[in-house]
């Protein structure tokens, strides 16, 4: 598929999108190419909608998630090579981790520590929504989808602990 993500769910190129549009599009477009309506179509028509449907799925799930969808604009825009994270971040980094093992059997501290970092992700997100829809700042973008990749993935961690 060479057609724009954002072009075939008719939205605009941005990090911010309009989420339910996203969904309804999908259905939209699924309902048209989806393999059980040419079960009685030739197997080429099969086989050329089971992967049109699988690309369409591939494109929403990129749309869908926040990170996705910021690397997703950055690839078309820039390489995706890796750009270091800042030090301070780095040491920010091994903070959180140090105080998530020290608060990991206390609920209430783990709740405290969520709330904390669920704050980083929106801030996070703000940041990358100024950096990609306003600036077009891909370096400064690159290092922040890092970032949140990181602050996700210790909400996940945070979330098992209070499981």
């Amino acid at each position: 598929m060479t057609q724009n993500y954002f072009e075939l769910f008719n939205l605009p190129e941005k990090f911010q999108i309009n989420l339910e549009k996203l969904q309804e599009n999908y259905r939209t477009i699924q309902k048209e190419i989806h393999p059980d309506r040419f079960a009685m179509a030739t197997e080429n028509e099969k086989i050329q909608s089971m992967i049109k449907s699988t690309q369409i799925n591939d494109a929403y799930q990129a749309l869908k998630s926040p990170i996705k969808r910021a690397k997703y604009i950055l690839s078309l825009h820039k390489s995706l090579e890796k750009i270091p994270l800042p030090p301070d971040f780095l040491m920010q980094q091994m903070e959180w981790e140090e105080h998530l093992d020290t608060i990991s059997e206390n609920k209430n501290e783990l709740n405290k520590f969520k709330f904390i970092i669920n704050k980083e992700y929106e801030q996070y997100s703000l940041l990358l929504e100024t950096q990609i829809d306003i600036n077009q700042d891909w370096d400064e973008a690159a290092i922040t989808i890092d970032k949140l990749h990181f602050v996700e993935k210790l909400l996940n961690k945070i979330n098992i602990s209070l499981n």
